[in-house]
């Protein structure tokens, strides 16, 4: 992750309850296909990505990617949770720690993507302990909105960006 100083990644993958947060792998490639391509996810992103120029782009060996668990159940990925810092995708983002997810359809409802980010986030505040995290959803995305109450984050800002409404929290280091 940009700017994270001393942190090495990846770190060994971090096992909970359920799940398994590690590195991508070549397994992986079809359901990164199949999450990026899904109406349902690409809902409150700007719709899904074609699915034949993501078989086009994306490599049959994934890249290491700093800041990107693959989140794993039973040896197949269901989704994913990224920590970055300085993406430049959102300037209220900038020079902080922003949290994502992103999990196909078949995982929603079954509490898999709290346990994700509160493992990665259990694994960051280790890494970098008094580093605060942000988070931004659209308000249209009921799920994400709370998701990220349950995870402890709370209200810094709305602002308009990429046609609609969106909600930055912040999550105090812990």
């Amino acid at each position: 992750m940009p700017d994270l100083g001393s942190v090495t990644w990846p770190p060994p993958p971090i096992k909970t309850e359920r799940l398994l947060l590690r590195e991508p792998e070549a397994r992986d490639r079809g359901a990164l296909i199949e999450l990026l391509a899904s109406p349902e996810v690409g809902a409150f992103l700007g719709g899904p990505q074609p699915r034949d120029e993501l078989e086009r782009a994306i490599p049959e060996e994934p890249r290491r990617r700093s800041g990107l668990f693959v989140v794993d159940l039973d040896g197949a990925m269901i989704g994913q949770v990224t920590l970055t810092k300085d993406t430049g995708h959102l300037r209220q983002a900038a020079g902080r720690a922003e949290l994502g997810y992103l999990f196909l359809p078949q995982a929603w409802g079954y509490g898999y993507a709290a346990e994700a980010c509160e493992a990665a986030l259990g694994w960051f505040a280790g890494a970098l302990p008094g580093e605060p995290v942000v988070l931004a959803t659209r308000t249209a995305n009921v799920r994400s909105m709370r998701l990220a109450a349950k995870l402890g984050f709370t209200e810094a800002e709305r602002f308009e960006e990429w046609g609609a409404e969106q909600w930055m929290g912040v999550r105090p280091p812990g």
